[in-house]
């Protein structure tokens, strides 16, 4: 049985924030905006309903078959940030205290996603940051391997010397390499994740090829099935056929856009066609356009 998530909000960019990430943590969910025509009527058909309420603009609104108006903006920091990870665990928390069956995001099977970005890299990290950070992981050691040229990769990586990424490429395809033995070439980053740095030359991760970066994505998915581990893979600079071997191990697929005329104007309709058509049974995919976030990475956390 679906349920319901009724959202008071009058900022049209926020609430389609708030939207994008309650469909990645509830694919089931139904939501709807309040103030919508059909808002109403269709909610009438659900049994259980959650409100989520802007506390800024709206005092609490009246609770509909029992459940708590949860306010969006944390009291705690003075209505300065949505924490969707505070959110969905509360609307979690209630769901497993109810005797109904509700399919809600099983979040070991979100454990390795892959980002394919076309972003500036300051837009990339923020993008990063605030929508698919280590926070937003269920597992004990979250990873990022940055399959791009070292120059595109952020400027502040692991306190750890450099080039063990190059290390773990030129390893990986051998016979004896288990799963467990990525680790070993991780360190902790600036940002949160267990991660390898840069390279040794900046070219490092194309010269190796794609057939190492394919057998360390096969890997990473090992791993993260037997472990309390997640795995971010953020890849640029590819070729669409090198791309699709990448995607064939990922459970979740995000796809980062500056913005909408790039899906409209450059033909990237079809290659995102082609993306959706080469994912693993089970595994999601979704679009993101910097458009979207730029105005409020420095008030929501998503």
């Amino acid at each position: 049985m679906t349920f319901g998530i009724l959202v008071y909000e009058n900022d049209d960019y926020l609430y389609s924030l708030i939207r994008e990430r309650l469909t990645y943590l509830f694919p089931s969910a139904y939501i709807e905006r309040s103030g919508h025509n059909s808002s109403q009527e269709n909610l009438k058909l659900i049994k259980k309903i959650f409100i989520l309420y802007d506390n800024r603009q709206y005092k609490a609104p009246e609770d509909l078959n029992g459940t708590v108006p949860i306010p969006l903006f944390s009291e705690l920091k003075e209505h300065s940030i949505i924490d969707m990870r505070v959110i969905g665990k509360a609307i979690s928390g209630s769901l497993s205290s109810d005797n109904d069956s509700y399919i809600t995001q099983d979040s070991t099977q979100d454990r390795l996603r892959l980002l394919i970005s076309y972003a500036y890299i300051d837009e990339r990290e923020l993008f990063i940051k605030n929508v698919i950070g280590p926070d937003s992981f269920d597992c004990i050691h979250p990873i990022r391997i940055d399959l791009m040229s070292g120059i595109r990769m952020p400027a502040s990586f692991t306190y750890e010397k450099t080039g063990s990424l190059t290390g773990l490429l030129r390893s990986c395809t051998g016979k004896r390499f288990a799963p467990a033995l990525i680790l070993d070439y991780l360190n902790p980053d600036s940002n949160g994740f267990l991660s390898c740095g840069k390279p040794e030359n900046e070219d490092d991760v194309f010269d190796i090829g794609i057939d190492s970066c394919d057998r360390l994505m096969e890997l990473l998915s090992q791993l993260c099935n037997q472990e309390q581990t997640g795995a971010l893979v953020v890849a640029e600079g590819w070729r669409m056929a090198d791309l699709i071997r990448l995607i064939k191990h990922c459970d979740t697929l995000h796809i980062l856009l500056p913005a909408r005329m790039c899906t409209e104007d450059t033909g990237m309709t079809k290659e995102l066609d082609l993306f959706k058509r080469t994912l693993p049974s089970g595994s999601l995919m979704t679009v993101h356009y910097c458009e979207d976030y730029r105005q409020k990475y420095e008030s929501i956390n998503m």
